[in-house]
């Protein structure tokens, strides 16, 4: 009978098989000995702020320490504050070319701690003309396979990174636009939003650890003031790292060091929702936004008091 030979069976006196050596000895790296510590300055991170146009954004952006403004949509008249190509009417960020420039400037530079772009959303949109004239193309969609969008996409994220990646903090405004939303049931709400749309919108939002909504409010003696919303819901898009109060009030220079003292784990810098309500100025979303944690914060109140009410009672009472 013929002998059956083995596969794969160790010869007799065969050298022991040599271990190949793991990636990570020859990299260097190594697993973490212990968490790493969470960066508390604000200021390094990157922000979106949006809201419609008056509300003080760019005021608001330009409150940051050291920082220098793109003014992409216009010049921003009658703010002190460094902004770039506007000396000698130089008409500030009013293309791509431009924009290019001065992101070449401060790779070259120490000057400035914070890059401020004013809008984002007319950024992109230099952006996607120039990438058109530089492909011979009239629009992003003329190039077949989705490469126009690409191509966008890829030089708007390019400068952004190079931006980020000379250590700078990066604030972005942007507008706001609302949204109409269907549920999964049919039901059918709004929802206030950034007015970039599609790739922008996913970039710029996955980019921002700050996603702050700028609204109009009036305080409990009736006086109009602003707010920033740092927690987002169904009706607002918002989001913050870390742990901040849902809701910041905006001093009259609207500065930026409430958020900074409150990011860095001071206590008591947030509003209360009671204290501020919906006024003619406030958006629908805003507006459903307030009356909600309002009555949230009222159910808090009376639960315990007298029973557990249903949630129905004390909206109707809150009406």
């Amino acid at each position: 009978m013929a002998s059956i030979k083995r596969v794969g069976t160790k010869r007799k006196g065969a050298p022991p098989a040599r271990r190949r050596p793991s990636m990570d000895a020859t990299m260097g790296l190594s697993l973490p000995s212990a968490p790493k510590k969470v960066n508390k300055v604000f200021f390094d991170y990157t922000t979106l702020i949006y809201g419609r146009p008056g509300i003080g954004k760019t005021t608001w952006m330009a409150s940051f320490p050291d920082a220098i403004l793109f003014s992409c949509e216009r010049v921003s008249k009658g703010i002190p504050c460094y902004d770039f190509n506007t000396e000698n009417g130089g008409g500030g960020v009013h293309s791509w070319e431009v924009f290019k420039a001065g992101v070449a400037l401060l790779e070259k530079s120490d000057k400035f701690q914070t890059v401020c772009i004013d809008t984002i959303q007319a950024a992109y949109g230099q952006c996607m003309t120039w990438v058109c004239k530089q492909n011979h193309i009239a629009h992003p969609g003329d190039e077949g396979f989705g490469k126009g969008w690409a191509a966008v996409r890829d030089e708007f994220a390019s400068m952004l990174d190079t931006i980020a990646a000379t250590g700078r903090g990066i604030v972005f405004a942007s507008h706001a636009k609302d949204v109409e939303i269907t549920s999964h049931s049919g039901e059918k709400y709004t929802r206030i939003q950034p007015s970039l749309s599609g790739q922008a919108y996913d970039y710029i939002k996955q980019k921002s650890d700050f996603v702050f909504y700028a609204e109009y409010v009036k305080d409990a003696e009736g006086e109009p003031r602003r707010v920033l919303f740092t927690t987002g819901d169904e009706v607002i898009d918002a989001k913050h790292a870390g742990i901040l109060p849902k809701y910041i009030i905006l001093d009259k220079d609207r500065e930026v060091d409430t958020v900074a003292r409150a990011f860095a784990g001071e206590v008591g810098l947030g509003v209360d929702p009671e204290l501020i309500r919906p006024d003619k100025n406030t958006s629908s979303s805003g507006t459903a936004a307030l009356r909600k944690d309002r009555a949230n914060k009222a159910l808090e109140k009376v639960k315990g008091a007298v029973g557990k009410p249903s949630k129905k009672k004390v909206l109707k009472r809150r009406a």
